[in-house]
């Protein structure tokens, strides 16, 4: 396919899209058509990838750890728990039964790159070696992940079994039909206690309207990592007490974050910056940042009339907050990516961020025992980070849930197969993979002594998780998110480029309305109602203020 064949494509497809969206009837024909003679989906009726998409269904030797490593014998636990139960165990009951499938293949769609690895080195291959059942794993962008499921359903090529999608996606993949409830499969399959051992954060995720539609699958909460000798050094401390006759410590609110950044910069640049931030143009963490904030500074994100609630007091504050964190910070932080700080980062040249997981578990080196983690350095910082929460309310900063196709023709081995992937003894160990991305999310993983071995401090990284998750707050959860999200991202990098902040909020504003008309005021206004009964919408309805917080030891 040439340039213009692709653009062409694309065009229709995103037309597709919005019309899908807004509930309206689409051109199956064009989408079946005009991306079968390109290439761009699956052949109908089979499970034959398009060239470009296509992974070799030969899946390399299973990657196990050292037995004896806490690793190790996680992964011995989840095969014992396959295998030998308990009998009432999801993922034993999901092996019993997956195994009058074997021989078939069920296609899955993964995050390209690292998270891939997963069910390509691990869960798929053991999962075969269990119930004679292959996985294709088919890696596509983000972006892609949404737009190809779509495009497939439109076709109705029963190309995918198993989606993995952003818990954003939910409420207009479930309308469109695109992905199945699940309720019918739990009633005969699972254990019901293994629904009670998500953190309440991710337990009502994948639930729309009553009904579940995945399972959650990646806690992907943000965190604030700090240097320790720094806030803990005598001379800095005495310092900070007498210029602002208080304690040097991790902050408790964004006035007081910048405040730390400035007086660490203003001490020990160049040797060590305050803090550093993600904020290159897509990176993505401008819309990331700015939502946390502005939730926590009382922001409204729409009003009764659907009406954009950016351009506020609220708005404000966080902008002159940002941009006082942005001053405070390394050379060059408006350009970096979350890759780009995390080396700043184990060099020892910022003395706290925040950002997601992965963060804590690659100061610590364990990340980097894996070689596919070739892109970050070793950490110089081991040993010497501590763990808090991020001032105000933390972003859950995407995330995933397994998702069930509606058009699979693998219906039941796909859901078995999600059942197991998500059982606490083998999500355990796949979120101990020191590359795959996944991070916890069960109690039980927040709990777990194996995971707690993991490095010196990973139970204190454990309960900050948890203890993060309590007042976390969740992206918007309606279609069009991806837009709002595009938005925000301006509205940053548009400020940091030197427009007036409050002109900057106004055209924000603008934009998200024009989304919102676009995708229907009144449809938008009940997706809208419904995430905002979600835990964790809001900074005033988050899992602490509506009484279900999980204490940790």
């Amino acid at each position: 396919m040439n340039d213009r064949e692709k653009r062409d494509f694309e065009a229709g497809l995103n037309a597709e899209i919005d019309a899908f969206l807004r509930g309206e009837n689409t051109r199956r024909s064009f989408i079946k058509k005009f991306g079968l003679m390109t290439g761009l989906l699956a052949t109908a009726g089979s499970n034959v990838l398009s060239p470009w998409a296509e992974n070799a269904l030969a899946q390399a030797a299973i990657d196990l750890a050292d037995p004896s490593s806490p690793l190790g014998k996680a992964q011995t636990a989840a095969m014992k728990a396959s295998t030998e139960g308990p009998a009432d165990g999801s993922a034993f009951r999901a092996v019993a039964a997956a195994k009058k499938h074997g021989g078939i293949t069920i296609n899955m769609t993964y995050e390209a790159g690292l998270q891939a690895l997963d069910p390509r080195n691990y869960s798929g291959p053991v999962w075969e070696q269990l119930t004679g059942i292959k996985s294709n794993v088919v890696e596509l962008s983000n972006p892609d992940q949404y737009s190809k499921a779509v495009a497939e359903h439109i076709a109705a090529s029963g190309a995918y079994d198993v989606l993995d999608i952003s818990p954003a996606w939910t409420p207009s993949m479930a309308d469109g039909g695109v992905i199945a409830p699940l309720d019918d499969y739990i009633a005969k399959y699972m254990n019901p206690a293994d629904l009670e051992d998500y953190h309440p954060l991710y337990k009502a995720l994948p639930t729309y309207k009553g009904k579940i539609w995945g399972f959650f699958d990646d806690g992907d909460m943000f965190a604030l990592y700090y240097r320790k000798d720094i806030f803990e050094d005598p001379k800095l401390k005495d310092a900070y007490q007498a210029k602002f006759s208080k304690a040097l410590g991790p902050p408790k609110t964004w006035e007081d974050y910048s405040q730390v950044a400035q007086f660490i910069t203003d001490n020990l640049a160049p040797k060590v910056y305050g803090a550093g931030h993600f904020r290159k143009a897509g990176s993505p963490g401008n819309q990331f940042d700015f939502l946390q904030q502005f939730r926590a500074n009382g922001g409204v994100l729409f009003g009764d009339d659907m009406k954009a609630g950016l351009n506020s007091d609220a708005g404000m504050k966080t902008l002159t907050n940002m941009q006082a964190a942005n001053k405070a910070s390394i050379p060059g932080n408006n350009e970096l990516d979350a890759v780009s700080l995390w080396a700043a980062f184990l060099q020892g040249k910022v003395a706290m961020i925040y950002s997601w997981p992965p963060t804590g578990r690659m100061c610590a080196n364990y990340s980097q025992s894996a070689k596919a983690i070739n892109f970050i350095p070793q950490s110089t910082i081991a040993g010497k980070v501590g763990y808090a929460v991020v001032p105000g309310n933390p972003e859950h900063a995407t995330g995933y849930n397994k998702a069930l196709s509606a058009d699979s023709p693998n219906a039941e081995a796909a859901y078995l197969f999600m059942q197991w992937a998500t059982s606490p003894p083998v999500s355990l160990a796949r979120v101990m993979l020191p590359y795959a991305l996944r991070d916890p999310y069960r109690l039980s993983h927040y709990k777990s002594d194996l995971y707690g071995a993991l490095f010196p401090s990973a139970k204190e990284y454990l309960i900050n998780l948890n203890n993060s998750a309590n007042v976390g707050l969740l992206d918007i959860i309606m279609p069009g998110a991806q837009d709002y999200f595009l938005s925000l991202d301006r509205l940053c990098t548009s400020v940091w480029a030197g427009t007036d902040p409050k002109a900057a909020l106004a055209t924000a504003a603008a934009e998200w309305d024009q989304t919102t008309e676009r995708l229907g005021v009144d449809s938008q206004k009940a997706f809208y109602e419904e995430f905002k009964k979600l835990p964790g919408s809001s900074a005033d309805h988050t899992v602490e203020k509506m009484g279900m917080a999980v204490k940790l030891d």
